[in-house]
């Protein structure tokens, strides 16, 4: 079996966000911020041809895809919708956001609510990886791995078969 894989780790596959992981029902750190790189390995389907035209996808249309969800999340704030001690209210264009015994009031625009009970690097490759599949599925792509990282040497990656 033959396999080629497509690594696309572009410099601007990157985006800058603040967070603040939640260890346990006490401990929680402070909100910071990382600027966070992205690498993603894209499995070209075994039933591809390379010796027709020599290559599988113009990399362009990966990377089009890739800029843009990063880009979604560059410059705010992301937190774990689903943590049970999150509790976000809408208030006007700010929300309201209580954790334990903080407070924050950020504007709408600057915050992401993501689907997760922590903002990790795993649930965030996580998060990338199932978005990056479904938008890569019209290529056919059977397997992808994404891999995020929060500073030099400190990642995690998901892997989409």
């Amino acid at each position: 079996m033959r396999l080629t894989t497509l690594h696309l780790a572009k410099q601007n596959f990157k985006f800058s966000s603040g967070h603040f992981l939640i260890f346990d029902d006490l401990n929680a750190e402070k909100l910071h911020g990382h600027n966070y790189q992205v690498q993603v390995n894209i499995a070209v389907p075994e039933e591809v041809d390379l010796s027709k035209t020599g290559y599988f996808v113009d990399f362009s249309e990966f990377k089009k895809i890739i800029k843009a969800q990063l880009d979604e999340w560059d410059e705010h704030v992301l937190l774990p919708a689903q943590h049970p001690d999150m509790k976000i209210k809408k208030r006007e264009s700010n929300y309201d956001i209580h954790f334990r015994d903080r407070f924050y009031s950020l504007p709408q625009n600057e915050v992401v609510l993501l689907p997760v009970t922590n903002t990790s690097v795993e649930q965030l490759s996580r998060i990338l990886a199932e978005s990056f599949s479904d938008h890569f599925k019209k290529f056919k792509v059977q397997k992808i791995e994404v891999r995020v990282e929060e500073t030099l040497g400190q990642s995690a990656s998901t892997i989409i078969e």
